[in-house]
């Protein structure tokens, strides 16, 4: 998997333990994700499948890893996609991690939080 440009782990937590729910809620994500030009949006894959199993490498639930392109100055429109998307969510977690740093979205929005996205942001500004 070629990442093209400032790479970023998402990772979606629905917070219910509930697999299917959260690949449907993941596919919704990745709709909305298609309407921004990321330089590329990929699955993220686990460990290998272990042997017998038809997959050569296993999914792993709710992870994407997006490519932000060449400056990274698409990460604002990211992460402003990504909250609006919380926003409209009963319950549900997003990650957000470049290199070693990275943040927790949740559907829940508080000055203090606000304030660590923020500082996210800046500390990625190109």
């Amino acid at each position: 998997m070629a990442v093209k440009g400032t790479p970023v782990e998402l990772v979606l937590d629905t917070m219910d333990g509930d697999p299917e729910h959260t690949e449907e809620e993941l596919q919704y994500l990745l709709a909305e994700l298609q309407q921004i030009d990321l330089a590329s949006v990929d699955r993220v894959s686990s460990a290998p499948a272990p042997s017998g199993t038809r997959s050569g490498d296993a999914v792993e639930l709710g992870a994407l890893l997006i490519g932000l392109g060449g400056s990274g100055a698409l990460l604002p429109v990211l992460v402003g996609l990504v909250q609006d998307w919380l926003n409209r969510q009963r319950s549900a977690t997003i990650r957000l991690k470049i290199g070693d740093d990275e943040i927790e979205l949740t559907t829940a929005c508080d000055d203090m939080r606000q304030r660590a996205l923020e500082e996210f942001l800046r500390r990625h500004e190109e």
